[in-house]
């Protein structure tokens, strides 16, 4: 469906969301509980542009209460008729251009009644257009023509609170110097004092004391250019494919898209240029791990978002915070999601791989248990690129794997509510994982069972399991991530990484390849990073 199409039904149904009198989406959903279907699921369709199944588009349409004469013009617009109906050619009006759609469009709107104001935001309040920010010369500037024409006397509570913004301004100063003041420290942004520095400021554990150590080393007769090939465009795709299930639930996927199955409609944000190639960048440009200019690939790519990497941009762009102060401390696994390039770069020294590993994940989420994940999903890709075709244990590869990451999460014997022993990845990975493909639990019973969530806990040994249950089948492996919905971006791209180091870049079905507009340069990373990788293992 063109972009202008989907435009004119996003304003079509948040319009009549406003007509029904409602403030918001929210209230409207909170108030029709008989549709049947999420919030989430709604707003991706009213606020995201998602065209849904026609079933699910023609349910919504009803509940909004649309009379029959639009119902039918608008499945005409989007999806050329009725559900169920034999498919027409459609009607020259209609197979006209985007102009004479937007013609149509707007007749629409005008036969609803509905006038042509502003749209009210996600909770309810109007959005206005951004006002752009003072410039801090300007404001200086103005404080010093006014504030000597201001009298103390009988101006006490201002000049009150002038002091206390003074006093403020000097504390940030302060640790402002403070903290270029430590910049010298990072000796040259080498990997080990980097880690020294985080470890002192207490940023990270000492996880580089943790652990088991996995050794990695090329072998003959396994072709790297593909499988190299195969790990970066596997990650690329399965993040590219999540893309259209992320947050949803598996009944809110069923009821958009039926089944996800290739990438064959996706949308133009949705085939953008994945995370991991941002990280590529940066590893082939300064040839090692540089954390400032990895930090400011991400800053630039989320800013503006209102997620937690729109936060870290904020914290590394407008508040001037260094990148070890900009991260987001709660647990993710994005820093894994983005970690196949550096498991590329260092498939052959693996202690260098855990270790940049760990400070990868550091600059946008500091969490132990984020940089447990990222050391454990880096392992596992070197592992698999290592792994000749047909001989991967699948049921001893998560026990074998969880010592890398053993003792980084804090874990003192502490119990939950239940009884049972507080999780850890290490746990999770060595030993639920591993029960689950013992019995053959299908797809659902260990989403269950594991979650599917953004935390590492939750998204690293689901992915894991996506994988081991279909090693062979490259397909099954990433699309089983991204149709149970949830983190399916991040759970995608896990799952796709490793089955590609597995299967390689022959091993993926065309259809999943067909039309990617990135492929040419992950393919020419995937190579460069090859080549670097090999001449330091031989090196060393």
């Amino acid at each position: 469906m063109p972009p202008s199409e989907k435009l004119i039904l996003t304003d079509i149904l948040k319009k009549r969301i406003e007509s029904l009198g409602y403030p918001s989406l929210k209230k409207f959903h909170q108030d029709r509980p008989e549709i049947g279907f999420s919030y989430e699921l709604l707003r991706q369709v009213v606020y995201g542009g998602r065209v849904p199944r026609a079933e699910t588009l023609l349910a919504v349409l009803r509940a909004m209460r649309f009379p029959p004469s639009q119902v039918r013009k608008i499945l005409e617009l989007c999806i050329r008729g009725f559900p169920l109906e034999e498919r027409r050619e459609p009607d020259p009006a209609v197979r006209g251009d985007a102009e004479e759609r937007d013609r149509a469009g707007k007749a629409m709107r005008q036969e609803s009644g509905e006038p042509g104001v502003s749209v009210p935001s996600d909770n309810g309040e109007r959005i206005s257009p951004p006002q752009p920010g003072e410039d801090p010369a300007e404001i200086l500037a103005g404080l010093t023509r006014s504030l000597p024409r201001i009298p103390r006397r009988g101006n006490e509570d201002f000049w009150e609170t002038l002091h206390a913004i003074a006093l403020l301004a000097e504390r940030k100063a302060s640790r402002q110097a403070k903290r270029e003041a430590e910049q010298p420290l990072l000796f040259g942004k080498e990997p080990e004092a980097v880690y020294h520095f985080l470890v002192r400021k207490g940023t990270v554990p000492s996880y580089m004391s943790k652990g088991e150590p996995v050794p990695l080393s090329f072998v003959e007769g396994i072709e790297y250019r593909d499988r190299f090939r195969g790990a970066l465009l596997g990650a690329g795709i399965g993040e590219m494919l999540g893309r259209r299930s992320q947050g949803l639930s598996p009944k809110d996927v069923e009821a958009l898209f039926g089944r996800i199955e290739s990438c064959g409609g996706l949308a133009e944000a949705d085939a953008g240029s994945p995370s991991l190639l941002l990280l590529a960048r940066v590893l082939l440009r300064e040839k090692m791990l540089d954390p400032d200019a990895a930090a400011a690939a991400y800053a630039s790519e989320s800013r503006g978002g209102g997620s937690s990497g729109g936060e870290f941009a904020r914290n590394l762009l407008e508040r001037g915070y260094p990148w070890f102060e900009a991260g987001n401390p709660e647990p993710s696994c994005a820093p894994a999601a983005r970690i196949a390039p550096l498991a590329l770069l260092r498939a052959g020294d693996s202690r260098r791989m855990r270790l940049e590993a760990g400070i990868e994940a550091a600059i946008t989420h500091p969490a132990a248990a984020s940089i447990a994940g990222s050391v454990a999903q880096a392992t596992a890709i070197a592992r698999l690129l290592h792994t000749p075709a047909g001989g991967l244990d699948v049921i001893g590869f998560g026990r074998s794997l969880s010592h890398a990451v053993s003792g980084i999460e804090p874990d003192r014997g502490g119990r939950g509510k239940s009884g049972r022993p507080s999780p850890t990845l290490w746990r999770k990975l060595g030993t639920e994982l591993t029960a689950l493909l013992l019995r053959r639990a299908d797809i659902e019973e260990i989403r269950e069972l594991l979650g599917n969530g953004p935390s590492p806990l939750e998204g690293i040994p689901f992915s894991w399991a996506c994988f081991l249950r279909t090693p062979e089948d490259f397909a099954e492996s990433v699309l089983s991530a991204v149709n149970l919905g949830h983190n399916a971006e991040g759970n995608g791209a896990l799952a796709g990484s490793l089955a590609g180091a597995y299967r390689g870049a022959s091993g993926i079905p065309d259809r999943l390849l067909a039309g990617i507009p990135w492929r040419k340069e992950a393919e020419a990373a995937a190579d460069a990073l090859l080549a670097l990788s090999r001449r330091e293992a031989t090196a060393s």
